[in-house]
């Protein structure tokens, strides 16, 4: 559609066709939740909310789902979006509508659906760039409709940007309070100035949304007040919201969590004080929003926020003495002398957070968290490595059964631990990653060892399985290449800077197989095979994969290659040596002292170089690295290390294990250099170091 489209000519004659007058102004309205609820429920508003619970829907199953939207979102591009095809079909649609035809306005309606659900297809993919792309063709032909608030094509380009975090341009398009007879407009509009601190304005939008009784719409009107500060009002708009659907009071945490509120059932007390309640989740929501769209004030300004009201809510409420003595008859470790801290199960969903648990009980044990039994809500059916999380049994309090667990979620909001954020010094909200990074290097200089330990025997079976499997090398290396399939960052999302490329490994692999060890490959089967490589055991595509599996081949690795991942903290837990290449990440990460890197670096378009280190790893600029697509906003982009920095990382650091290499370790200028560039954040990294070759092939990173 893009070539030889002649849009100025369609968007000139749709126009006349449509001569809306300009957006009503109106004052802002912010009427209590009471009333607004009084108003009519459409068939329309019933299709535009749909369409929002659709989107989750799919969100939640992004990942089985992604074959299927990639192909369908391919297609699109190459036979109807960037395709000749496309420009033709407008070029004659321009003709139809100079001459005045029913063909030309049926065109004109088939276009803009066809744009609107080409957009919803490439979000279903997670590629919001080619999302956004076609809501902007939508928006130069149909101009006159987005500039009336009125019609599919104006409902489906206000909803795209909103769902592609597109809210400085729906802020633009839309600066002031006006009169809008559309919900999902009105929805989108109001989203958008919550998420740019215009509150006021955000609140009329988000009132006119939730007149038509939408849950959804009540609860981000909450939310506003939430951030105003007016938790009266935020808890009446939560409360309006729970009333319309009981089980949508589930507690939340983490979007790790993956809760299906639809087996919940509420207790009494939670629904009677739900509004209340609520007001911690709806905070935890927004600073997780925030997190995601890079702006780091506002994340912790929210969990500050939580933090605060969590506090306030302990004060009033406690866990009720009979549900404390049944976690203590399912429990060995348990102290009644100690209070209770809950972690809920979005600790055990993906195997880096189970290896978070391992940096919480550090902090616990060097004093940077309260002395308590530390509780785990894990349902089976959420663990994601059962074996992995059996270590821990001599720490944590692990809870199983599922009634127990949902008696006890709802008090999260009072005694519950995220991975987000801690109280820090004086009570203020610390990032979670930043203290457990502390925690990692203060156990380093006290020279601590593991917390958990790989029972003998199942390390025994693992390495009978591998030598069964034909590995009878007498060492072996564990690669981790990660890619996107697993958390459905295929190609065109703006997360596929976190994936590397298998291709750029080989030498690396090479390198590891000539020195006469073997490379076991971890992962997936979304993956990319190796096929037909000498002394390689492609285990990701293997028959032998187990959640044993995993765990023994992390832990008996004689060194663990990997990037900024979660399988990476799952290893460090274990001890293993780690080289950690292609690493980016908007969080501090706390690597144990037997840990060497590389980054990615960042390049600035505009001034035609890399950020250094000092630049890179400091905020606000650090938290833009979540998402390529704020990035690019700012003139940024990241590279990926070059074959070579891999192929040299991986010999250093063999030679380092066998004592024939120099580590940076021992001192000298280039790490006192570094040290010097991360003075400003230097838990940044934890206790580990960079590969010493890496920073002198980019100077510039030191600088």
């Amino acid at each position: 559609m893009t070539a030889r489209a002649p849009f100025g000519s369609l968007r000139h004659r749709l126009g006349k066709q449509q001569r809306a007058p300009a957006p009503t102004p109106a004052a802002p309205t912010t009427q209590p939740p009471r009333q607004a609820t009084q108003s009519r429920w459409s068939p329309r508003t019933w299709l535009t909310t749909s369409a929002f619970r659709l989107y989750a829907f799919l969100s939640a199953r992004r990942r089985q789902l992604l074959p299927l939207t990639t192909r369908a979102a391919n297609l699109l591009d190459s036979r109807l979006i960037v395709a000749p095809a496309g420009a033709r079909l407008l070029q004659w649609m321009d003709k139809q509508l100079e001459r005045g035809t029913f063909i030309g306005t049926l065109l004109a309606r088939l276009t803009s659906t066809t744009l609107a659900a080409a957009a919803q297809v490439h979000l279903a993919a997670s590629r919001k760039p080619s999302a956004l792309r076609a809501v902007r063709l939508l928006n130069l032909i149909f101009r006159s409709n987005v500039r009336a608030r009125a019609g599919v094509g104006a409902q489906a380009y206000f909803t795209t940007l909103a769902l592609c975090s597109a809210y400085d341009r729906i802020v633009r398009e839309v600066p002031q309070p006006e009169a809008i007879d559309s919900f999902a407009i009105n929805f989108a509009v109001g989203v958008a100035h919550m998420y740019r601190g215009n509150l006021a304005v955000a609140a009329h939008f988000l009132t006119a949304a939730a007149a038509s009784g939408d849950g959804n719409a009540l609860r981000k009107l909450g939310a506003v007040h939430a951030l105003a500060g007016d938790h009266v009002r935020a808890a009446a708009c939560f409360k309006a919201s729970v009333e319309r659907d009981p089980r949508s009071v589930m507690a939340h945490q983490n979007y790790a969590g993956g809760y299906d509120p639809s087996t919940y059932t509420p207790s009494t007390w939670e629904l009677e004080n739900a509004g209340e309640l609520l007001i911690y989740d709806n905070l935890i929501q927004l600073g997780e929003n925030f997190y995601h769209q890079g702006r780091y004030d506002d994340t912790f300004r929210s969990y500050q926020a939580a933090l605060d009201h969590q506090d306030a809510l302990a004060r009033k409420w406690s866990i009720p003495q009979p549900l404390i003595q049944r976690i203590a008859a399912t429990s060995r470790i348990f102290d009644p002398a100690l209070p209770v801290r809950l972690l809920g199960y979005e600790w055990v969903t993906l195997i880096g957070h189970v290896g978070f648990i391992d940096c919480h009980l550090r902090m616990a044990a060097l004093g940077m968290l309260p002395r308590a039994n530390y509780v785990l809500l894990a349902p089976p059916g959420k663990v994601v490595n059962q074996p992995f999380l059996r270590l821990f049994d001599p720490h944590v309090t692990i809870i199983e059964d599922h009634a127990l667990v949902d008696d006890l979620m709802p008090y999260q909001r009072l005694v519950g631990d995220q991975f987000i954020a801690v109280r820090g010094t004086d009570g203020l909200a610390e990032p979670w990653a930043h203290a457990a990074s502390r925690a990692q290097v203060a156990w380093a200089e006290q020279q601590r060892g593991p917390i958990v330990t790989v029972p003998a025997e199942l390390m025994d079976q693992g390495a009978a399985r591998l030598r069964a499997a034909g590995v009878t090398a007498g060492w072996f290396v564990a690669i981790h290449i990660r890619e996107g399939g697993y958390h459905g960052d295929g190609p065109g999302t703006t997360r596929q800077h976190r994936s590397a490329n298998v291709g750029d490994y080989l030498d690396a692999i090479a390198a590891v197989t000539a020195r006469g060890g073997a490379v076991v490959r971890l992962g997936d089967r979304s993956m990319t095979p190796l096929r037909d490589m000498a002394g390689v055991f492609d285990y990701a595509h293997s028959d032998i994969k187990s959640a044993e599996m995993d765990l023994y081949l992390c832990a008996a690795a004689r060194l663990f290659v990997g990037t900024t991942s979660g399988l990476t903290t799952a290893v460090q837990a274990l001890g293993t040596p780690m080289l950690l290449v292609n690493c980016i990440s908007n969080d501090s990460q706390f690597w144990h002292e037997r840990t060497d890197f590389t980054v990615r670096p960042v390049y600035d378009r505009r001034a035609r170089r890399y950020l250094s280190l000092r630049e890179t790893y400091r905020q606000p600029l650090q938290a833009l690295l979540i998402d390529t697509a704020v990035l690019a906003r700012h003139g940024l982009e990241i590279h990926a290390n070059t074959a070579d920095d891999i192929t040299a990382a991986i010999r250093y650091k063999l030679d380092c294990l066998d004592g024939t290499g120099q580590s940076l370790r021992k001192g000298g200028p280039l790490l006192d250099r570094y040290r010097a560039a991360l003075s400003d954040n230097p838990y940044n990294f934890g206790a580990s170091l960079p590969v010493p070759a890496f920073l002198n092939r980019l100077p510039e990173l030191l600088d």
